[in-house]
């Protein structure tokens, strides 16, 4: 699940090939009757009971996305390591992006050694037609890639994308997209819906379906990977149905990697095989912050009209209790969010507002509840904030098989009473269910782990009204339903930026905005979860070598699996 400043003058040109063969892969041990050293063992937890055979990149609720497996079979056109956001692309399907006519013009050469997983070749006319096919379906767009007034392929390994407006800033969107073949896709008369069983999945990717089924998927290494042949030859991604579960199964070194949140980590998974069990850093909080956990408010909710007030907002966000969250409920590997602007810290600290620097209080300051709350025009009777005889009641939904979400949510649940509203959660959501809903805009709260690979976009993926969608459609961001001028104007005049001063500015009136405004509540730091077993395979990524952000991403899975090397 995922599970993203860039500054202007950083190129994206890159070396014109791709030397897979040193960061190629492996695989590992299973408890799930796979013989040892043979499959790699993937766990990302699920709320379903059954894995559904569909192998659609494009709809967020089937197996490949909701398992952060797409990458095994379709690929990026280019890596993005999120840890670091100014870390330029690495090639990957694209050798080279080049931009041109102050950011309006994006020429983008591919790599000519790359096959399609049927031998037939790879070429600039899927990369067209699967940049068009998202772009004019927003319910595809799961990345948020901005659509082009012109898509020329001068030859085959050349696509010339024409904007309207700069989107040099959005070159991260465009670089994850995942590509599908043209062939395979362009008969398919509803693309977003398609249900498409995995032994008919054409990809460019290092793996291919072995075998599927409810409880457990096998992948087998594409021995005619246009990379080299992966050094994993076989993964399995067995499915556990809660967090508990995985969490034991991963203790008894059945899983070799995972991405849980632990109780006493230490003690429930390092200490039971310290040789091997191993997390990020060997220091608390354990795991990097790679977003920033927020409660979404659904600010155009008519079945909570209070939301749509700014006051309101930053009364809720006044009334929580941050550390007790972190510590209670996250055991301190996410620590309180600190910045009302939104962005992730230490991760984004270069790009910080300083007027957002601690801005937000870890722990209740029921005096800003008071004042935000007499602003909007409430006033308190029978212990609850009421105004023309209404109450400011919401609901927070978070499926209750995320252990520490539904924790979190309860806990606010708990704090927001107290101070004065009338407030409830609901976890009777699978992960599907839960993610139509907020898309969609059928709820009113709910507690979300943020998205985006730089500062710009993590903001952008919570105020980007161009994102959004009417309720009853499904947005591609923006899922709060926030719409206000003064940010849409620097969300523009940052795309449209030519140098890094020009952009922090910008960044710095969006960030602003985000804390005057409270469209999300931030409230944690959301860490990276990443625990692996090195009994198999070496190889992975740590903190002292940060190559890629290794907690359940499916941009980023597919490279961190390559640079994996069987121990023997």
């Amino acid at each position: 699940m995922s599970r993203k400043t860039r500054s202007a003058g950083i190129s994206l040109a890159a070396a014109a090939c791709l030397a897979l063969a040193a960061c190629s892969s492996a695989g590992g041990s299973t408890g799930t009757g796979t013989s040892a050293a043979s499959a790699l063992v993937i766990e990302d937890n699920t709320s379903s009971t059954a894995y559904t055979n569909n192998f659609n990149p494009f709809d967020s609720g089937d197996f490949v996305l909701s398992e952060n497996t797409a990458s095994f079979v379709y690929e990026p056109l280019m890596q993005i390591n999120s840890l670091n956001p100014s870390e330029a692309p690495m090639p990957w399907l694209a050798q080279e992006f080049d931009w041109a006519d102050s950011g309006k013009q994006l020429t983008i050469k591919l790599n000519p050694k790359v096959k399609w997983s049927d031998g037939s070749a790879f070429t600039s006319a899927d990369v067209a037609f699967t940049y068009q096919m998202v772009t004019t379906n927003q319910s595809m767009n799961l990345q948020g890639v901005p659509a082009a007034s012109s898509i020329a392929t001068p030859d085959a390994n050349t696509v010339v994308l024409t904007f309207a407006k700069p989107e040099q800033a959005n070159y991260v969107e465009i670089a994850n997209q995942l590509i599908v073949q043209k062939k395979q896709w362009s008969s398919v008369s509803s693309p977003a819906t398609y249900v498409l069983p995995g032994a008919q999945a054409v990809g460019t990717g290092p793996y291919v379906l072995d075998n599927f089924s409810g409880q457990d998927v096998k992948y087998k290494a594409n021995s005619a990977y246009w990379g080299g042949s992966p050094k994993v030859k076989e993964i399995s991604v067995p499915l556990y149905t809660s967090n508990d579960a995985a969490a034991l199964a991963l203790e008894n070194g059945d899983i070799d990697l995972a991405g849980n949140d632990i109780s006493n980590v230490q003690t429930a998974f390092v200490a039971k095989d310290k040789a091997h069990n191993h997390l990020y850093q060997s220091t608390a909080p354990y795991f990097p912050a790679s977003n920033t956990v927020s409660l979404l408010l659904n600010t155009k909710s008519t079945k909570a009209p209070a939301l749509g007030d700014a006051n309101v907002r930053k009364a809720i966000s006044a009334a929580l209790n941050r550390q007790s969250m972190a510590t209670q409920c996250e055991t301190n590997y996410e620590l309180p969010a600190s910045s009302a602007g939104g962005l992730t810290l230490p991760t984004d600290q270069q790009s910080l507002n300083p007027a957002t620097a601690n801005d937000i209080s870890a722990t209740p300051d029921q005096s800003s509840v008071t004042k935000y709350m007499q602003a909007a025009g409430y006033a308190m009777s029978g212990g609850k904030w009421t105004k023309g005889g209404q109450q400011v009641s919401f609901t927070i939904i978070d499926p209750n098989s995320f252990s520490d979400y539904w924790c979190d949510a309860q806990e606010m649940v708990t704090q927001l009473n107290t101070a004065g509203f009338n407030v409830n959660a609901n976890g009777a959501f699978d992960y599907n269910s839960w993610t139509q809903a907020i898309t969609t805009g059928d709820f009113t709260a709910a507690l979300h782990w943020g998205q985006g690979s730089s500062p710009f976009q993590r903001d952008q993926f919570i105020m980007d009204s161009t994102q959004t969608a009417a309720e009853g459609s499904t947005a591609g961001g923006d899922y709060d339903r926030f719409d206000n001028a003064t940010a849409q104007q620097a969300i523009s005049t940052y795309e449209a930026a030519s140098d890094a001063q020009a952009q922090q500015t910008a960044l710095n009136t969006i960030q602003q905005v985000f804390a005057d405004q409270m469209p999300a509540v931030p409230v944690l730091y959301g860490a990276a979860w990443y625990e692996y077993n090195d009994s198999h395979f070496t190889g992975w990524p740590t903190s002292d070598n940060s190559y890629i952000n290794p907690s359940p991403e499916y941009q980023s899975y597919e490279y961190l699996v390559l640079h994996l090397s069987p121990v023997s």
